[in-house]
C-alpha cells in the first residue's frame, strides 16, 4: 500500500455525526482525513508520482491495530499492481449501444446530451461482488514526493485495477498474472469486514447511496451544500461555499466509477455554478482533446475537471499553476512556476464487470 501523506484528526464530536450506536464503538477513537495516495508502486526509475494538491480527500474510518488506509474505486491506490498489459477475458459484459448528441461545445450542451445519453442506459446497480475496473494513467515527476508534481513531468505510469462493489477484496496484475488479495482497507473489529472509504462532501460513496441521490442539479447541489455543512471538512476553505461544492463533485468523479445519470446531473451542478468555467479545450494525460470545468483556487491554482465532448464520460484532470507561487507546509516550503503542471492524470477506461480480471 502507498504511504498515507496526510492525516489530520477530526473531532469527537464530528466522528459521532458520521456514526452512532455500536458504530461508534467500533471506531478506533477518531475517523482520519487522508489525501489520496496517487502513486503506483512500480515506476520508472528516478521518477515520483505524487497527488495534486488539496482535492483528492477520503474519509477512512480506522479501527484499532489498523492503520489507516484508503483504497478507491478508481483502484490507484492500491500499491502493488504493475502497469502490465491485460488482455480481455471471456465473460466480461459489454454496455449496449446509446445514442449520441454530437460533441458538446458548451456547458448547456454537456449537461443535455449527457443527461439525455444516460435516460437512454440500463439501469445501474452494481450487485456487492461485481467487480469495479479502471485503468488510468498517473503523471510522474523528477521532483520529491509531496502533495504536488514538484517538478517537471518525466513520465506516465499506467495502472489498471478491480476493486469489489463490497470492497472485501481488490485485484491487480503482477509479473504480468492476476492476483486477487484481501483488500487493504481499515476492518471492523466486530465483524471482519472491509469499513469503505468515504470519499470528501459525502456520507457514503455505496452504490446504494448515490442512487438515492436526486438527479434534478439544484436538488443535488442543495444535498452537497448540506453535505458540506454537516459533514466534517479536513480541507479548510476549500471545503466550503461553491468551490467545496466543485471538490465534493470532483472528488466523487475522480473516486467512484458512477452511474451516467449522476455523472450528468453533477454537470449540472458544475454548470450551474457561476464560480465555475467551462473549458472548451483541456487535453488529458493520454494527448486527447475534452471539454472542461474548471475553478481558481487559492489565488493561483487552476483545477480542471476533463470530460469527453462526444461520450460525456468523466476523463480526468489537469491542475495548473496560474502564477508563480510559494507555499509552505509541515514538510518545508515549495515553490510553483507559473504554467507548471501540478496534477495530471486521465481515466482510460472504466466499468463494472463480473469477475476480476475482465474488462468492460
Amino acid at each position: 500500500m502507498n504511504q498515507i501523506r496526510r492525516i489530520s484528526p477530526v473531532s469527537d464530536a464530528d466522528a459521532a455525526r458520521l456514526v452512532s450506536g455500536d458504530a461508534l464503538a467500533d471506531l478506533a477513537g477518531q475517523i482520519v482525513a487522508t489525501s489520496v495516495p496517487e502513486q503506483p508502486a512500480r515506476r520508472a526509475a528516478g521518477s515520483r508520482a505524487s497527488s495534486p494538491r488539496r482535492r483528492r480527500w477520503l474519509l477512512a474510518a480506522p479501527v484499532a491495530g489498523v492503520a489507516a488506509a484508503a483504497i478507491i474505486a478508481t483502484g490507484i491506490a492500491v500499491g502493488h499492481g504493475s502497469a502490465a498489459p491485460v488482455k480481455p477475458t471471456a465473460g466480461a459484459s459489454h454496455p449496449a449501444a446509446v445514442p449520441s448528441f454530437g460533441p458538446a461545445g458548451t456547458a448547456a450542451q454537456l449537461v443535455d446530451y449527457a443527461t439525455r445519453t444516460a435516460a437512454a442506459r440500463p439501469t445501474f446497480n452494481p450487485g456487492p461482488h461485481e467487480w469495479v475496473y479502471t485503468d488510468v494513467l498517473q503523471a510522474t515527476a523528477s521532483g520529491p514526493p509531496g502533495g504536488s508534481l514538484q517538478g517537471p513531468v518525466t513520465g506516465r505510469v499506467e495502472q489498471k485495477t478491480w476493486i469489489r462493489v463490497d470492497y472485501q477484496k481488490s485485484a491487480s496484475i503482477k509479473n504480468g498474472k492476476l492476483v486477487i488479495e484481501e483488500s487493504d482497507v481499515p476492518r471492523s473489529a466486530k465483524t471482519g469486514q472491509a469499513v469503505a472509504p468515504v470519499p470528501f462532501g459525502w456520507p457514503s460513496a455505496s452504490y446504494a447511496y448515490l442512487n438515492s441521490l436526486p438527479t434534478s442539479p439544484a436538488r443535488l447541489t442543495a444535498v452537497i451544500r448540506h453535505n458540506l455543512a454537516t459533514l466534517p471538512n479536513p480541507i479548510g476553505a476549500e471545503g466550503t461555499g461553491n468551490v467545496g461544492v466543485f471538490n465534493a463533485a470532483q472528488t466523487l468523479m475522480q473516486n467512484v466509477v458512477l452511474a451516467p445519470r449522476l455523472l450528468a446531473a453533477l454537470y449540472g451542478v458544475l454548470a450551474s455554478d457561476p464560480g465555475v468555467r467551462f473549458e472548451r479545450s483541456v487535453t488529458d494525460l493520454d494527448g486527447r482533446t475534452g471539454v472542461g470545468f474548471s475553478t481558481v483556487q487559492e489565488g493561483y491554482l487552476k483545477e480542471q475537471i476533463v470530460v469527453n465532448p462526444k461520450t460525456y464520460a468523466y476523463m480526468g484532470y489537469v491542475d495548473v499553476a496560474m502564477r508563480a507561487h510559494s507555499s509552505t507546509g509541515l514538510d518545508g516550503t515549495v515553490h510553483f512556476r507559473k504554467g507548471q503542471i501540478l496534477g495530471w492524470q486521465a481515466m482510460l477506461g472504466s466499468g463494472i464487470v463480473p469477475k476480476a480480471g475482465q474488462l468492460p
